[in-house]
C-alpha cells in the first residue's frame, strides 16, 4: 500500500507544481475546480481501501491537500491549513476515507453494491425483546480480530464507523439523501476517534 501512496504522491505533486505556476492567472473559482477536477480525484480515488493505512502514509496524502488549499489561497506554508479546508468545504483525507467506506455499507446494505461486499457485512439479530436497541435493524456484527492490521479492514473498519452513526442517517431512504448528511454525521466525536483508532503506525 505504501508503494500505491508513493505513485499517488508523485502524481499530485507534478499536478500542483503545474497548477500552482498558473495560479496568478487564473480566479480563486477557477483554482478551486481545477484542484477538485485534477487533485481531489486522484487522492480519493479508491481511497476505502486505505482504512487499514499507516497513519504517516494518510499525512502523506493530507500534506498533498493542505498544500493544494495554500495554492488556491495563495498563503504560505506556515499558514493553517484547517481554516482553508473548512473555507473550501473540503473533508480531510481521515475523513473522506471514513465517508467513502460508510457509504459503501450504505450501498452494500440497499442491494446497490456488488455481491462480494455482502459477504463482509452481517447484520446484527436482535437476541433480546424489548430492548430498545434491537428495534434498530440496521447495526452490523463488528467481527473479532487479533491482529491490529485486521482492525481496517472493510468488514472490522466498516461495521465499527458504520454502529456509531445516529440511525436516522442508516436509515436514509436513498443515496442522495444519505450523502446530504454527510456534513452532520463526520462531526461525531466517536466516528472521527474510530478513524484514529484504526489508523496504526509502523515504526
Amino acid at each position: 500500500m505504501s508503494n500505491h501512496i508513493t505513485s499517488i504522491c508523485k502524481t499530485v505533486n507534478f499536478l500542483l507544481w503545474n497548477l500552482s505556476r498558473i495560479r496568478r492567472f487564473v480566479t480563486e473559482d477557477a483554482s478551486s475546480n481545477a484542484m477538485r477536477a485534477l487533485v481531489l480525484s486522484k487522492l480519493d480515488y479508491a481511497n476505502a481501501l486505505l482504512s487499514g493505512c499507516r497513519s504517516k502514509d494518510v499525512a502523506r496524502l493530507q500534506r498533498l491537500q493542505n498544500r493544494a488549499a495554500r495554492i488556491i489561497f495563495q498563503v504560505p506554508r506556515r499558514h493553517s491549513s484547517s481554516p482553508l479546508l473548512n473555507s473550501l468545504h473540503w473533508l480531510p483525507i481521515d475523513k473522506r476515507i471514513c465517508f467513502k467506506v460508510l457509504l459503501y455499507i450504505y450501498k452494500t446494505l440497499n442491494d446497490l453494491a456488488p455481491p462480494y461486499l455482502s459477504d463482509c457485512l452481517t447484520i446484527r439479530v436482535p437476541t433480546r425483546e424489548g430492548l430498545r436497541s434491537n428495534q434498530d435493524l440496521t447495526r452490523l456484527i463488528i467481527p473479532k480480530t487479533n491482529r491490529l492490521i485486521g482492525d481496517g479492514s472493510f468488514s472490522v473498519f466498516g461495521p465499527r464507523i458504520w454502529n456509531n452513526l445516529p440511525s436516522s442517517i442508516r436509515s436514509s431512504s436513498t443515496v442522495t439523501t444519505f450523502k446530504t448528511l454527510k456534513p452532520i454525521f463526520l462531526k461525531i466525536a466517536d466516528v472521527v476517534s474510530f478513524a484514529y483508532i484504526c489508523f496504526f503506525v509502523v515504526a
